[in-house]
């Protein structure tokens, strides 16, 4: 598995954050202690092929800048680790704009 790290910053404190490291083991924040705690726990070799092909479906994706005058979601999504790492910000316009990028955050949402 190559480490992964999700990271989604909305309006009214909305904060999602998802990490996977190497080995297939993942905690998610979701900032909204009242509702969801965070949580923990390990991929199942379903989700590990599912992400994986996805990831490379995507490639090097392009950039997806959120417009001038925008307001909504802004993520970052950061695929691999050190010098190999390709880091990927987004706003959430862009899933409409990019199929394989939605469908690897759309994998990514449902940890």
């Amino acid at each position: 598995m190559v480490p992964i790290e999700y990271q989604v910053v909305g309006e009214e404190e909305y904060a999602f954050h998802l990490v996977i490291d190497s080995s297939g083991d993942f905690s998610v924040d979701t900032g909204t202690y009242t509702t969801q705690k965070p949580r923990s726990g390990t991929l199942t070799a379903q989700q590990t092929s599912d992400l994986m092909a996805a990831i490379s479906a995507l490639s090097i994706p392009d950039p997806h800048p959120m417009p001038e005058g925008t307001h909504a979601f802004e993520s970052k999504l950061v695929i691999g680790e050190g010098g190999d790492a390709i880091v990927y910000p987004f706003w959430e316009g862009a899933l409409e704009e990019d199929p394989k990028l939605r469908s690897l955050v759309r994998l990514l949402e449902v940890i």
